[in-house]
């Protein structure tokens, strides 16, 4: 399958839902985390107060009742006592903790510490203000909780959760992927489908305009082809030499209404003439204008008559005011009409419609597009009819009619 432009945006898609999923379920776990470590610290909190408060009031060794905090919960590492100053009570060596102990006793409340590295765990501090029966603080604990050991025991939960919503969201992000490539590929045909069937009656009807003259038999679709050639060569987009193509299908439907006394007259045309037969351009607007599905067409039939010196018609645009892709119908229908037999002269050779290219390019043609026609001209990768002795098109008479 074509890594196009849906399968790339499904993968791209599906690394941020798989990403999201991922950062959110890791959020919320950790989230979980810490909520698990704040209730863990508040219960060791809340124990040590219970156990030390009665013994600090009377004066009693603290040691009997913090083994009992560090017995009875398993993620308590020790249990210290300090003066509100910070200084050591129990025991009674090591470092002060004075910015710890002050601010407890000032904001009345539990201070945590960050954690820090104990012997390879990672432990955070709790210092805890302790009051008397009389309300004032005696002293402050600090209560070692292990917040280690608790994300190790989480650690697996985290990733279980993680892998999961990854694995769930992954799922379910196939399943639609599914559905929708499915639902691309049935576009798709019926896209492909829809294309075939717009160009068969693009065919069609450059088939009728073509029967009306019999000296244009097949002209538009060998206008067709020389001109996806030439877009070709001039390295344009598919979408491009797909509308160059139909566009030359039908650049001559303006024809349709032109008289027959006019179009189909042997000899050339006088003023009068030639300024009917300069409407077809402006009659294949108005016909193809009320398509909604020929709007990009349009501005390429009305202005494949236009010269590059301005002097064309039907609006008289110079140079680069000409869309593209009427340029280079103009250059394939010069060359299609210079190459095939007409009532007033014999067909050219390819080599006598080069010359006359080149002197007309900068004048009447776009320079670009005649240097292209002039490259498939040499590699002779455009070719006109060999046998223009048979005249398929040619206008009904009453009695062809009778006799089908």
């Amino acid at each position: 399958m074509r890594f196009d432009f849906v399968a790339r945006f499904s993968a791209v898609l599906l690394v941020c839902a798989v990403g999201i999923a991922g950062a959110l379920s890791y959020f919320f776990a950790r989230a979980h985390l810490d909520s698990l470590k704040r209730d863990l610290i508040t219960t060791a909190v809340g124990q040590a107060s219970a156990a030390l408060q009665p013994t600090l009031e009377r004066h009693m060794s603290v040691n009997e009742a913090a083994k009992n905090v560090e017995n009875f919960n398993p993620l308590v590492r020790g249990v210290r006592l300090y003066t509100t100053q910070g200084d050591p009570l129990e025991p009674a060596s090591g470092p002060p903790v004075t910015n710890y102990a002050r601010e407890a006793i000032a904001q009345q409340n539990v201070v945590q510490s960050p954690a820090h590295e104990v012997a390879g765990e990672s432990i955070v501090t709790a210092f805890v203000p302790l009051a008397g029966a009389t309300g004032n603080y005696l002293a402050v604990a600090a209560v070692d909780v292990s917040v280690g050991q608790l994300e190790a025991q989480s650690g697996g939960e985290t990733q279980f959760v993680v892998t999961s919503t990854i694995i769930a969201c992954s799922v379910i992000f196939l399943s639609l992927l599914t559905l929708a490539i499915a639902a691309q590929r049935e576009l798709n045909r019926r896209r492909r489908a829809a294309e075939t069937t717009f160009l068969q009656t693009m065919q069609g009807i450059a088939t009728i305009v073509d029967q009306r003259d019999p000296y244009t038999a097949g002209h538009s679709h060998r206008v067709a082809e020389y001109s996806a050639a030439i877009a070709a060569q001039l390295g344009l987009s598919k979408t491009l030499i797909d509308r160059v193509r139909w566009s030359a299908l039908l650049h001559d439907l303006g024809k349709i209404g032109i008289p027959d006394a006019v179009l189909l007259k042997p000899g050339p045309f006088d003023e009068g003439e030639r300024a009917v037969i300069n409407q077809h351009p402006k009659i294949a607007r108005d016909i193809l204008g009320a398509v909604e599905a020929m709007s990009e067409i349009v501005p390429c039939v009305l202005h494949h008559h236009e010269r590059w010196d301005g002097k064309g018609y039907p609006d008289g645009l110079t140079g680069e005011q000409i869309p593209l892709l009427s340029r280079v119908i103009a250059v394939a229908d010069t060359f299609d009409a210079m190459t095939t037999n007409r009532p007033y002269r014999d067909a050219l050779s390819p080599q006598e419609a080069k010359r006359r290219l080149q002197d007309g390019a900068g004048v009447q043609w776009c320079e670009k597009c005649v240097g292209a026609m002039i490259v498939l001209i040499d590699g002779e990768r455009v070719k006109p009819p060999a046998d223009q002795s048979k005249q398929f098109g040619r206008r009904l008479q009453v009695s062809d009619v009778y006799r089908s």
